[in-house]
């Protein structure tokens, strides 16, 4: 098993290059799964009342400040050595912050934040113009990029917890498929999906669900009141974490068993979806992924209502400590693809008698792919 400090010093001797190739002295970190990343604390709040401020030097060890309320479990859970303390509520604790950047010489220097593309702050926008002006000279500067191409690339024990997160997703989908009848409300079937799998182990679990005709086309259904009946597609897009890493995948079930129409559009969909996994190769873009997608799935001979997929506006999506992250199976998203990147892959569309969405998560290697969604994807015979 890999150690906690073997992890920290691989991500902080990496964010350290990363800095040095973009000519930043320094990363500002706000909280949410960049926390988790850069500092091993598992929380991912981005609370504007109590705010994380983590400082991650170019050179050097990085340095945490976190509410006194938040003390005792930031020492215990983090691997950052200097954990420090603030007592004022909804105000970012500027002076603190400026007392460890001058410790580590980057005061008056290049800091990267989270500004940019598909990142959040932890603090109120008028807390961040304070924070300008009270470090400068310091220049702030947009990190998103940097961070993104630092979490993209998964270390191997990334995976191995990925792979077990996958694991507990396909147990817990087995157990609850086999416990589901004709009968019992929709809901349940979400709740029981919800602790089978903390029940395996998984942490976070969430699920949507959909059944029955006239619900397909909604596809992050809460679950409700509805009553399961024979014939009822029951399908769940479901995931949970292991070590703050994400499974994420679908899978569906018919009350009394699918209809040749139900498991014919299901063998159509799956086509695609190999199609697609046979196309992840190092050096592949997202965007021919998505193109090869989009154009199987809008000419499916099926009577479909809705192509959820197209409208979703990507075929799939990058997965890691947040549920879904860059890259996007999208034609607009040019990425290309290396070793250590895992991606969702998503064709779907709707019809009158079904989903047919068989979601399966892709690991980059460096000889192609490895599924490590290993629940069945054909449609599951459910009790009537």
């Amino acid at each position: 098993m890999t150690s906690r400090a073997h992890i920290a010093s691989h991500r902080l001797r990496a964010a350290q290059q990363a800095m040095a190739e973009q000519r930043l002295d320094a990363l500002l970190i706000t909280g949410g799964t960049n926390l988790v990343y850069l500092s091993g604390y598992p929380s991912v709040d981005t609370s504007p009342v109590r705010p994380f401020l983590l400082l991650v030097p170019r050179s050097g060890q990085p340095g945490l400040l976190v509410h006194t309320g938040r003390a005792y479990e930031a020492r215990a859970l983090s691997w950052v050595e200097d954990v420090r303390t603030y007592e004022p509520l909804s105000a970012a604790p500027v002076g603190d912050l400026a007392a460890i950047m001058r410790e580590r010489e980057v005061f008056g220097g290049r800091i990267g934040m989270e500004l940019g593309f598909e990142q959040h702050l932890g603090l109120p926008p008028a807390e961040l113009d304070r924070l300008r002006a009270e470090l400068a000279p310091t220049v702030i500067t947009d990190a998103a990029m940097l961070l993104w191409r630092l979490r993209m690339i998964k270390a191997a024990w990334d995976l191995d917890a990925m792979r077990q997160a996958c694991a507990v997703t396909a147990q817990a989908y087995a157990r609850t498929f086999a416990q589901t009848r004709a009968g019992e409300p929709e809901r349940d079937v979400m709740l029981r999906m919800t602790q089978e799998t903390m029940r395996g182990g998984g942490g976070s679990p969430w699920v949507a669900i959909t059944s029955g005709p006239g619900n397909y086309d909604v596809v992050m259904g809460p679950g409700t009141d509805r009553i399961l009946r024979g014939g009822d597609m029951v399908w769940m897009d479901s995931g949970c974490t292991v070590a703050s890493l994400w499974s994420d995948y679908s899978r569906a079930g018919v009350i009394g068993g699918p209809s040749p129409e139900q498991t014919q559009a299901q063998r159509l969909v799956r086509g695609i979806m190999d199609e697609g996994v046979a196309m992840v190769w190092p050096g592949v873009r997202t965007s021919e992924i998505a193109k090869r997608l989009n154009d199987r799935v809008n000419n499916l001979p099926l009577p479909v209502t809705s192509h959820i997929s197209t409208i979703a506006g990507r075929v799939g999506h990058g997965i890691g400590l947040d549920l879904t992250e860059p890259p996007h199976l999208s034609e607009a998203d040019q990425t290309v693809l290396q070793p250590g990147m895992v991606i969702a892959i998503e064709p779907a569309v709707a019809t009158d008698y079904g989903i047919f969405h068989i979601e399966e998560n892709v690991i980059v290697t460096p000889a192609g792919h490895d599924v490590i969604s290993v629940a069945p994807w054909q449609l599951a015979t459910l009790t009537a």
